[in-house]
């Protein structure tokens, strides 16, 4: 096991009715009345009333709130860029992000531009690291990129896809009441659960030795979202359910699962130049192509990783040659993306005729990605066509 300095300052705040405690977590994270901008989505933050019950918990708590829509899945830099520019001498305090990841990812990229001299993309590209922000307050109301904890945050400009992570960007307050996701189409609850998934995943496959523990808790975590995905996807009323996702979607982005690892990260890295190429593809649902053919790739070169993920998180019955254990293990797991309705090649995923040499070479520009394997460019190259 790594050494490691671990610090997650997030109050989680979960439950029903989480969101009317906004005003006054905020007040304790400002220490009195101030200016806040609140940032969403689409209409469905304004039909299903969380945005509203959110503003109200912070006019009561004495804060003057202004709002801003528009954050796109993917979301944009130009938006970022724009909302700085809207709100730079306004005197605002705190950013409030009512949404999913992208909405999150959103706050905090302004957060950091805003306490940034230069270009917010510069960020982005690594010439700078952020070194403040503005507090940052997220009301879920997907449960999939675990934003609402984590250091991370990714934005997409003129078809590249870059995160940075800071320590001050991980917001001072998350809430979360399951009981808002029963009306998520069944498409981002797919795509969410997916999401989560893989966090974990990008932790828990690492060359790194004598990390029980945290392998015990990132199965165990797995195992969970495998079996309540598919009940909220088939019930998405199911309350009790919820709680299981929406818990299991927090921690797996926190960093909690990766105490003591390396990390591994080439999948995200894969799959985000794919929904780079195309903005209209949802991370999930990108994640679900790339994951199995990154899989049947690696696995030859660490196969005690792939057997225990077979045997302890898939229910694999261990087979005289590691190989067929593998091989069982990547199939079933093909089998529940398949249950939670998720595509499983490129062409299912309407990507079919991207340009995966074109692709994997702007995905290693930088050099290889991943640890388990490094993946230089034909790698990657070799992955995709695999998934086709």
């Amino acid at each position: 096991m790594l050494n490691f300095s671990y610090s997650n300052p997030t109050r989680l705040v979960f439950g029903r009715d989480a969101e009317l405690q906004v005003g006054a977590q905020a007040l304790a994270v400002l220490g009195g009345k101030a200016k806040v901008l609140v940032l969403f989505g689409g209409g469905s933050a304004r039909r299903t009333g969380i945005l509203d019950a959110v503003e109200k918990s912070l006019e009561d708590a004495g804060f003057c709130v202004i709002e801003k829509g528009g954050v796109q899945p993917n979301p944009r830099m130009g938006f970022v860029r724009d909302t700085i520019d809207w709100v730079r001498d306004q005197g605002i305090r705190a950013i409030v992000a009512v949404g999913g990841g992208s909405v999150i990812d959103t706050a905090k990229a302004v957060a950091a531009g805003i306490e940034y001299e230069g270009d917010c993309w510069e960020l982005f590209e690594g010439r700078a690291v952020p070194q403040k922000a503005l507090p940052v307050l997220a009301v879920l109301t997907i449960p999939a990129a675990g934003s609402e904890q984590s250091i991370r945050c990714v934005i997409t400009h003129h078809g590249t896809k870059a995160g940075i992570g800071a320590e001050c960007l991980r917001p001072a307050a998350a809430f979360i009441n399951p009981d808002r996701f029963k009306t998520l189409p069944a498409h981002q609850i797919g795509a969410g659960v997916v999401d989560m998934f893989s966090h974990i995943l990008e932790r828990y496959f690492s060359n790194t030795t004598h990390t029980e523990y945290t392998d015990g808790q990132a199965e165990a975590a797995l195992r969970t979202i495998m079996e309540f995905g598919p009940k909220v996807l088939e019930k998405p009323d199911d309350y009790d359910s919820w709680c299981q996702i929406g818990l299991a979607g927090t921690f797996a982005h926190n960093g909690y699962f990766g105490l003591g690892r390396e990390e591994d990260w080439a999948c995200h890295a894969i799959e985000h130049e794919i929904s780079g190429w195309n903005e209209n593809i949802t991370h999930g649902c990108g994640l679900a192509v790339v994951i199995p053919a990154w899989m049947r790739y690696v696995s030859p070169m660490a196969p005690e990783r792939f057997v225990s993920f077979a045997v302890r998180v898939m229910g694999v019955e261990p087979q005289a040659d590691d190989r067929a254990t593998i091989e069982l293990g990547i199939a079933k797991f093909i089998g529940w993306l398949q249950l939670m309705r998720m595509p499983t090649t490129l062409a299912a995923l309407g990507a079919a005729e991207c340009p995966i040499d074109a692709i994997a070479r702007h995905c290693c520009r930088k050099g290889p990605v991943g640890h388990l394997k490094p993946l230089a460019a034909e790698d990657v190259e070799a992955i995709l066509e695999g998934a086709r």
